[in-house]
């Protein structure tokens, strides 16, 4: 195992332009640690009453990019040193390494910038990633999560269309906050879905451990709304309406992550509307069909048709297809 380079020693090696660019990163990591604040500053305040001569060149390694290089020192004279070019000398080095030091993110973000990444699931399709900060997120069909490779924010941020479920790591300093259009979730370590499909008239959030915020923003106002596990939150992107309730099934998602569908007498209307979803289609029900209950599981990983056939062998109905359009018959 490589045993950890002391602060001390890389400290000295970058005001000495000697560090190489794996050093040189290393040094910047431990700027960014604030446990290695105090040693730091005392580093800082050393190279103060120490500092004898000028550097032969200037301080930032050459691989780094130019408009890192904001400082240059002339290589020093032969002879007595003036006391004057001391001072600067020494003025010199501590402004540069305090610049970085209370700069370190903006350093940071030149060398290393945070690169946007967006993942797709296809119709059908599922897909796990694991974020930077070690949360989880099962992307369902016909979806798509926008999100940084690394998070350098007060917050974390993603952006989702469509649906996924999230088990979102714990870090109370910086809030974890899924965006769908008007509507922001924000958590600090909890697992949760969120469905925001476009097509769909709402965007449901349902908690199954921890607590989560919501807010809905208007041309006028923002509404927000706190929920607790086994509830759900409703937004009516009709009406700007938000709205709390009850879901004792809450716990279901972790199976629903996986395409498993479970339902217990839900209204047959809304059983269409997840089918809809996952498969991106259009399916008419009939009228007298819409109100009744369906009790069964479906696994949206199916193809359509095998999905279809088996809810209406339950329901004693029948499917067909009409152009680009499913209809429910009895």
């Amino acid at each position: 195992m490589k045993e950890k380079q002391p602060l001390k020693n890389l400290y000295n090696l970058y005001l000495n332009n000697q560090c190489s660019e794996e050093e040189f990163e290393r040094f910047l990591t431990a700027l960014v640690n604030e446990d290695d604040d105090k040693e730091i500053l005392a580093l800082m305040s050393a190279t103060w009453d120490n500092t004898h001569t000028l550097p032969d060149i200037g301080l930032i390694p050459d691989f780094l990019p130019q408009e890192t290089k904001q400082v240059k020192l002339k290589p020093a004279q032969s002879g007595k040193v003036n006391l004057q070019r001391f001072i600067a000398s020494a003025a010199a080095i501590l402004v540069l390494a305090a610049g970085l030091y209370f700069f370190r993110d903006n350093v940071i973000k030149l060398i290393a910038p945070v690169q946007q990444q967006e993942v797709w699931s296809s119709i059908g399709e599922r897909k796990k990633i694991i974020l930077a900060d070690g949360s989880q997120v099962w992307l369902s069909s016909n979806s798509k999560l926008s999100y940084p490779d690394k998070f350098k924010e007060a917050q974390r941020s993603v952006s989702l269309e469509g649906e996924a479920f999230f088990e979102v790591a714990h870090d109370a300093k910086h809030p974890f906050i899924i965006k769908t259009g008007k509507v922001n979730t924000t958590v600090l370590g909890t697992s949760f879905n969120v469905s925001a499909y476009s097509k769909q008239n709402t965007i449901n959030i349902t908690l199954v451990t921890g607590k989560v915020a919501v807010a809905l923003t208007t041309k006028n106002k923002t509404y927000t709304e706190t929920i607790l596990p086994n509830q759900q939150i409703v937004v009516n992107r009709s009406n700007n309406k938000l709205s709390k309730i009850d879901y004792p099934e809450a716990v279901s998602f972790l199976n629903r992550r996986l395409g498993q569908y479970e339902y217990k007498g839900l209204i047959l209307e809304q059983v269409v509307h997840d089918i809809e979803s996952q498969y991106n289609v259009q399916i008419v029900l009939s009228t007298h069909l819409s109100d009744k209950t369906f009790y069964g599981n479906l696994n949206m990983n199916d193809p359509i048709a095998q999905t279809l056939n088996k809810l209406c062998l339950v329901m004693e109905t029948k499917w067909e297809k009409k152009g680009e359009q499913y209809e429910i018959i009895k």
